[in-house]
Order: structure tokens, then sequence, then C-alpha cells
């Protein structure tokens, strides 16, 4: 007993200590040692103490439920034979609490499996408002499990099951916010060590109605539903038992049209790059700054790499921790990032958890530099940036700045690119809610060159932070603020 709730307050603690986002935080349920949760916990350490299992099953009720709804399939493909799988599903589960399962609850510990399933996240989604879990920490959640069960079993390959879909049909807000975190954990399979399995189009008629014969309460798979499920992860399991190849990744056949771009240009339809490592920890990182805030913040920064410098020695950090003297400041620019992609963030996560008194948007550079669109499907981003904005942050002002002039001299073709964008996007500034903010001047020599100031001729270095940017935009920022 003592050393349970030793564990269960070090759970709690850590939590406290450090502001990280529940999602990531390994949490052990309700805080009773004697729930029905820990006494299942026991039950399975049972069996993982006696040599575990080579085929493992790691999720929710629906997991859980392989024991009940799923009892006759169980028998029929896992129980016996050469699988003999073990079912690690717990009901209500969240990430966190697979991930304290994981780690303190060492569910995975003394045995080495071949085979691991993972579905998890449709609680996340489902058992909290959006903006108190946004998908960006479901996502940042599973990929946290999937860096634990990769540390526990290396040599384990795991099969990534896509959350199954919810709700009465394609308009279910949850089942949308499932799909939403579904388009972006797939990018965590490599196909080798990790596979991704996507049969939801099983369940679904060809018009996306989840039929009650098939879920009958619209979340939990009946036997027929089971049967499907294991049909399609029977022949992962048996291929890793055998040491033989793995079939490869599996995409369900046919589109969801959430999935894909369908009418809008690609600047202003959302896109991550989740792919990208830093990119996630990154966003790991801003979730768990915004967890810590308090829930306000009197400044956001908001955009690409210009941006992003704000957080890097030799670049924005002096002019940044002058700023921080008075103002709480949260930096969201990303290196790298396009217009649809502060679209993607905005809507999913980095807008979310807090209230922010002033938002400073620059973005637009890398849509000219890295792919060459034209200023007006550029604009057309910034203006869904700013859309996304003011229903995320509705009470905040809005400092638009113009894209930061590119190159050695006015007739750069990305300057004069990025030129004709600011032309367009200036007229999106009301002079109430958006406030346009140019002293792209400041950055120039007699000869128009920004090399002084940038000596990429595109980031500003420490000087052009502290000795241009800022002075420029601080009366603004002591305006809206009020300090």
């Amino acid at each position: 007993m003592k050393q349970q709730l030793a564990i269960l307050a070090a759970a709690l603690a850590a939590a406290n200590l450090f502001g990280a986002i529940r999602a990531v935080t390994p949490t052990a349920w309700n805080g009773d040692p004697n729930c029905w949760q820990m006494k299942r916990h026991h039950e399975k350490m049972s069996s993982v103490t006696n040599g575990g299992a080579k085929v493992v099953f790691i999720g929710d009720s629906i997991t859980h439920f392989w024991e009940t709804n799923g009892k006759e399939q169980w028998k029929k493909f896992f129980a016996d034979g050469p699988l003999k799988a073990l079912d690690l599903g717990t009901s209500a589960d969240r990430t966190e609490h697979v991930l304290w399962r994981l780690t303190e609850g060492k569910e995975l510990d003394g045995y080495e499996a071949k085979c691991v399933f993972l579905m998890i996240g449709t609680n996340n989604t489902g058992h909290f408002p959006f903006e108190e879990e946004p998908p960006v920490d479901t996502i940042l959640g599973i990929r946290e499990i999937l860096k634990t069960i990769r540390a526990k079993q290396p040599n384990a390959k795991i099969v990534l099951t896509a959350i199954f879909p919810r709700g009465a049909d394609a308009n279910d807000g949850r089942r949308h916010r499932n799909e939403v975190v579904n388009r972006e954990i797939q990018k965590f399979a490599d196909g080798r060590t990790v596979i991704w399995c996507d049969f939801n189009d099983q369940f679904l008629t060809t018009d996306g109605v989840l039929p009650r014969g098939v879920m009958p309460d619209l979340l939990h798979p009946g036997p027929y539903g089971y049967e499907v499920w294991a049909s399609a992860v029977l022949p992962y399991a048996t291929a890793a038992i055998s040491d033989a190849p793995m079939p490869p990744n599996r995409f369900a056949p046919f589109v969801r049209r959430e999935s894909v771009r369908v009418d809008e240009p690609v600047t202003v339809y959302p896109e991550t790059r989740f792919e990208v490592g830093w990119w996630a920890e990154r966003e790991l990182e801003k979730r768990n700054e915004i967890a810590a805030s308090g829930g306000t913040f009197d400044i956001v920064l908001f955009g690409d790499s210009i941006t992003h410098n704000w957080d890097r020695e030799n670049r924005g950090r002096q002019a940044l921790d002058k700023l921080r003297e008075t103002y709480s400041v949260l930096n969201i620019g990303f290196s790298g990032d396009r217009t649809e992609h502060l679209v993607w963030r905005g809507l999913n996560g980095d807008l979310d958890g807090y209230r922010a008194k002033c938002i400073m948007l620059m973005i637009g550079t890398n849509n000219t530099w890295h792919r060459k669109d034209p200023p007006a499907l550029i604009a057309a981003g910034i203006r869904r940036v700013l859309d996304v904005i003011a229903i995320k942050q509705p009470q905040s002002k809005v400092l638009l700045l113009p894209i930061f002039p590119f190159g050695d001299g006015p007739q750069h073709k990305n300057r004069v690119n990025n030129e004709a964008v600011n032309a367009l996007i200036r007229p999106y500034a009301d002079g109430r809610n958006v406030i346009w903010v140019d002293f792209n001047a400041k950055f120039l020599d007699e000869k128009g060159d920004t090399v002084k100031w940038m000596p990429d001729r595109c980031h500003p270095n420490a000087a052009g932070y502290s000795e241009v940017w800022l002075p420029s935009v601080l009366p603004y920022f002591k305006t809206i603020v009020g300090k």
C-alpha cells in the first residue's frame, strides 16, 4: 500500500513540477491505490512476471473488451496456439495512463515480445473539451508511448493502429478529432520497426456511417467489429512471431475527405511537419510552456524561422530576454514553416489553452523561398492564419508584419514576390483588431541591401533583433498590454 501511494504521489509531483501537458505525463488513474484499474494492473503483472507474451495489445476499453465483446474472437485467434497474446487494455485509459503502466507500472518489463499492437487516443479526444486537449497533445502522447515501447521492447515490431471511428457519421466532432490525430501519427510509422495499420473503412458504410451492428454504442466494437480487427492484424502477429517479413503499412483503401486537400489551395490547407523530429520536440516544448503558463500570455510570437530565432543565442535571445523583463512571452515560431503549417498549428493546439493580449504575426517567406508560391496564394494563406487567430484568440490584438526584405537588393526575385504579398495583405489590417506594423525600411542600407542586419539576407542577426525589430514593436506592446 505504501509503495503504491508513493508511486501515485511521485507521478503527481512530476506533473506539477514540470508543468508538462497531461497527455505525456505518466498518470496512475484517480489516486486510489485500490481502484479497479490498479487491481487490473496487478492481475496483468502476474502474467508479465510469469514470462509475459510474444504478442501484446496495448490500449483502452476497446482493447480491454477483447475480454468481453470480443472474447470469442480472442479465444479463436489470440489466446491459444503460438500467439498466446496478452491483453494490456484498460477501460477509460488515455495516453498518460498507458505511459504510467509502461514506465512506473513496468507492464513491458522482464520479457521479450515479438509484436506490440498499440491503439490509443479516443479517450484523450473524448474526455476533454478541445481547448483542454487539442489534437496536438494526443499526437504527442502517442509519440511518447511509441518511444517508451521501443525503449522497453527494442526488438519488437510495433503495429500502430489508427484510432477507430466513433459517432454516427463523419459529422461527429470527436470522430473528426480522431481523424486529425490519425493523419499525423501515421507519419511515425517507418514500415519496418513501426508499421501503420488502418482498416477503419471496414467499420463504415461507403458514406461514412458507423452501423450499430458493428459498434453498438458507436464507440466499442461488437463481435463483428472484433472479427474485423482480428482479421486485419493477424497477419502482422503471425509474421512477427515467425520472424518472417512483416506485411507493409496498411492504409484504408478509400480516401476520407478530411484527410486530403480537395478544394482549398495548398497555402491554406492545414499541414504539419511531424515527420521532422525537432519539429515534434518543439511542439512538445511549446505545449509544455502553455501548460505551465497559468493560462495567459502578454505577447505571442507566431511565424517561421525569423520568429523562431528570438529563442536562439546570437540571434534574438538577448532581445527576448529584455522583452521578458516586462512581459510574459510565448514564441511559437518554427523554422521552415509556411502558411499552411501555421494554419494547422493554430487550429490544433498552439493557440489553445491560454488567452493572449497581443499576437505578432509574420509569415510567408518560406512559401516564396521553398515553393515559389505566387503572391495571391501566399496572401490567401496569411488571411487564413488571421482567421484562425480570430477564432481561437478573439480577444487578442494582432500585429501583422510584412514579410521582411529578402536578398541583396530591390530586384531580387524573392523580394519582389514578397513585396507583392505585402501589398496584398496590408488591407487585412483594420487598425483595431489587426494592426499593420511595417519597419522593413530600417533593415535596408542606401543600396537597398539587408546585409548589415541580415548577414544571410533573410534572417536578422542579434543587432537586427535588438536594434531594429524590438524598438519598432515595443511601443505597440506597451499600448496593447498596458505596461
